[in-house]
């Protein structure tokens, strides 16, 4: 019997996937998807706000969740080899946190606590106005598919420093926008961190490499991608799916930027996130869907929707 996954798949007009290694992933339990053609995200367009008042004058920042996989509890140990060695580098987190206090509680126990800011989920603007201050991005992560976080510092021209794991290398190459360090080791967080913060020079090449590389990735281009894949042209109504939770950071991210990249193709989109009205979106007669799959363990019901309506979506694994 179909996982859920494959079976979605196997209703699919046309497969995509955010990475290279995502479409290697999904494919250990859906095979379908190695027919995925990769198609990359992109930062959204520049708006800048005004930043959160009080923010230290140099940071490193951290915009990621704060769940398991994200890795922000190895940030904080490399955090306090730091604080060890005689070096306080402030740590700006923003994101939404799922771990109950766990985090904060730990950064308590190894006395980094008055080196961290929270806060909290930021409106975009206020992040990319956050983002452009920071002297660099970490991302900590166990995995990642793709690293949606990097490809927005790219567009701001800031430094990463982040895990060698999944997407992220396909986003940013060490050496040239950022350092990429082993997963799971803080002394190589730690030793990467203080470079990033010690040496400008090194910052200011890496700056320049991320502005350089930024145009590689664009929603726009994202969306003609896919419009491709379904066969559409402009003027066409497109329902977009984003696959998780609406109250989630990345699937919301992810909606508005698709929403705004076809609109700005012509298209006439709309969309919803897991739990909203499928049957609503049936009755807008689109001439395409597109369903970005950011959460594996319900898309059964996806699948069933989809296979009860004759609907053949174009899938985007995340």
């Amino acid at each position: 019997m179909l996982n859920p996954t494959a079976r979605l798949l196997g209703l699919a007009r046309a497969v995509a996937a955010n990475s290279r290694r995502c479409r290697a992933d999904v494919a250990l339990f859906a095979p379908a998807a190695r027919r995925a053609r990769v198609v990359t995200f992109g930062a959204p367009a520049a708006r800048p706000s005004a930043p959160p008042r009080g923010l230290p004058p140099r940071f490193a920042l951290c915009a990621s969740r704060r769940a398991d996989h994200k890795g922000v509890d190895v940030l904080l140990f490399a955090w306090s080899r730091l604080a060890a060695e005689g070096l306080r580098i402030p740590l700006v987190l923003c994101g939404t946190d799922h771990s109950r206090g766990k985090l904060t509680r730990l950064a308590r126990r190894l006395g980094v606590a008055d080196l961290v800011r929270d806060l909290g989920v930021l409106e975009h603007g206020a992040l990319q106005a956050v983002m452009r201050r920071a002297e660099f991005l970490v991302l900590p992560s166990r995995e990642e598919g793709f690293g949606l976080a990097a490809v927005e510092a790219l567009a701001a021209g800031t430094p990463v420093l982040a895990s060698r794991v999944g997407g992220i290398p396909e986003v940013v190459r060490s050496g040239r926008e950022g350092l990429l360090v082993p997963p799971k080791d803080p002394a190589a967080l730690a030793r990467a961190a203080r470079r990033l913060w010690e040496d400008r020079r090194l910052r200011a090449r890496l700056s320049a490499g991320a502005r350089r590389r930024a145009p590689r990735f664009s929603w726009k281009a994202a969306c003609a991608a896919y419009a491709r894949l379904a066969g559409i042209r402009p003027g066409a109504r497109v329902a977009v799916v984003a696959w998780q939770d609406g109250r989630d950071q990345t699937g919301r991210a992810i909606l508005h930027n698709a929403l705004a990249g076809f609109a700005a193709l012509g298209y006439r989109p709309s969309g919803i996130f897991e739990g909203g009205s499928l049957a609503r979106q049936v009755a807008r007669r689109p001439e395409a869907w597109l369903v970005f799959v950011l959460r594996y363990r319900t898309v059964g019901r996806l699948a069933r929707f989809c296979a009860a309506r004759s609907l053949r979506p174009v899938v985007a694994l995340c």
